[in-house]
């Protein structure tokens, strides 16, 4: 079974790749699912807080929400991917400090998406408190 380095952000393309080819089917599987197919979810975004489905899996947020967190999402514990949208230059200068999803028991992979050009070394700088409990991702999606 191969370990993949914890404390670094990694492009989610290659982590994937990675779990394909080193036979991790049931992980690999999970993360797509997580990833690309409909569930129930949490949206927090600018103070507000919306649930969709019963017993949601996904969160999404932005920067600007990620200090409230623990507070403010009630149907946290079957939460396993949280996606973070970085969607203007100034996202960069706020830190993302993980110890926001300590009340997330079951949060495995923290997403983050940029839709602003930026660089896998300034989102890795965004990440403050990182204890490797979360595998980090992130996807640079500029107009897409």
């Amino acid at each position: 079974m191969t370990n993949f380095s914890f404390g670094q952000i990694e492009n989610v393309d290659s982590y994937l790749t990675n779990l394909e080819s080193s036979g991790q089917d049931s992980k690999l599987s999970n993360l797509k699912h997580l990833l690309y197919d409909l569930q129930s979810a949490v949206y927090a975004s600018s103070g507000k807080i919306n649930s969709y489905g019963d017993q949601p899996t996904a969160l999404f947020t932005d920067n600007n929400s990620i200090n409230s967190l623990n507070t403010t999402v009630t149907a946290k514990n079957d939460i396993e991917i949280a996606t973070i949208k970085i969607e203007k230059a100034s996202d960069l200068n706020q830190s993302i400090d993980l110890n926001s999803f300590s009340g997330f028991e079951n949060l495995k992979y923290i997403f983050l998406i940029s839709e602003i050009d930026t660089t896998p070394s300034v989102i890795n700088n965004l990440i403050k408190n990182n204890t490797s409990k979360y595998i980090l991702l992130y996807k640079i999606s500029i107009g897409g």
